[in-house]
Order: C-alpha cells, then structure tokens, then sequence
C-alpha cells in the first residue's frame, strides 16, 4: 500500500504489546539494540523511548489498518515510493489547512494524481526538502472518498509549518518531483513506553 523499500528498518518499529495494538512506534538503532534487544524493558518500567509512527484505524473501510503519524513522518516518508508526492511551495501551504481541501485547490499535476488515489493516508514532502530528515517537512494527509483530502496535522503545528515555509524561498516552478533516496537517519527525540513486542 505505501510501497515501503528494502531500507525500511522494520526492526525499529515496535508496539506495547502482541495483537492489534492501537499503535506503533518507531526507535532509534541505538535504544533498539542498548534496551529492547537486551530486553531492558523487562526487568524496568520503561519511559518515553520512541515515536508515535502509525496508528491504527478501527473502522474497515481502507485497504489497510494502519496509517502514518505526524510525529515521526519524516522518518517513514523517504521509504515510501506510493502514496507520497513530493511538491511545491504553493501546493504545500494549499495543503496547510484545516478541514475539507477540494482537490482542485492544488496543483493540476498533483491533483490528477491525488484522485487516482484510493481511499485512505498519503504524505507530502517539500521539493528539496524531501531527504532532510532534520528539516521535517512532511505533512501526512488523508484522500477522502469525495473530491477532498484533510490534512492530518494539528493546527498549533500547521502555524509552526507556516512560520518555516516564510523562511524558505518560495519558487512556484518546481513541479510534482520523483522519490529520491534515503538520507541518513537523524537522532529522534524519543518518547515510547514500557513493553515492546516487534513487528514483523
């Protein structure tokens, strides 16, 4: 569905415990092998060591279970190679907004293909931003069954985006671009509780 590469590291994302559990975090290689492979979290009450990464949906009308979180798109987002687009300045403020966006509002390139998408989330990426993890320009976004997305971001941090995006200079002649490689990973502020199982 999101089209993960081979140089998603499945392995650094885990959940609290086995079955469906409502969501998934992502950890960073170090607290993985440090604490969770030495199975730490056992033998201590574990406190804030990763990121929120998917959350699952408990309604069956998308294709799959679990979609993107904001806190942690910018390390899920390069492995994707479906379901993300990477856009211009102007599409991506067009995407900064709460409630309802009608699909015409962006770009035609980006909208074409934004309708040809099934229902459920995407993810977006600044042109030329796309590959810096640091900068954390990805917004994860939700194609709804009519003519409309919704962006899944909250709005205290739609303002801190726009207040970015006045700093970063603005040129309308960047079209929709392709996937580009993975950039090495960034050190993530963690925050993940107690008990993990993997997720295979």
């Amino acid at each position: 569905f999101y089209g993960f590469t081979d140089s998603f590291a499945k392995g650094q994302f885990m959940a609290r415990a086995s079955g469906k559990s409502k969501l998934l975090y992502f950890i960073t290689e170090s607290v993985k092998k440090n604490l969770i492979d030495r199975g730490v979290q056992d033998r201590i009450q574990v406190i804030n060591s990763g990121l929120r990464a998917f959350e699952r949906r408990n309604k069956d009308d998308c294709e799959v279970s679990y979609r993107p979180c904001q806190e942690s798109v910018h390390f899920v987002g390069p492995h994707m190679t479906k379901r993300k687009f990477i856009v211009s300045h102007k599409d991506f403020l067009t995407a900064l907004n709460s409630g309802a966006i009608k699909c015409d509002k962006f770009s035609d390139p980006l909208s074409t293909q934004i309708r040809e998408l099934t229902f459920g989330a995407f993810v977006i990426a600044l042109k030329g931003y796309e590959n810096n993890i640091a900068k954390k320009m990805y917004l994860v976004m939700w194609r709804c069954k009519g003519d409309n997305v919704n962006c899944l971001v909250a709005r205290p941090e739609m303002a801190g985006f726009e207040s970015k995006m006045k700093a970063i200079p603005r040129d309308d002649s960047m079209e929709l671009g392709e996937v580009a490689g993975q950039s090495d990973e960034a050190a993530a502020t963690t925050n993940i509780s107690s008990r993990f199982c993997s997720i295979q």
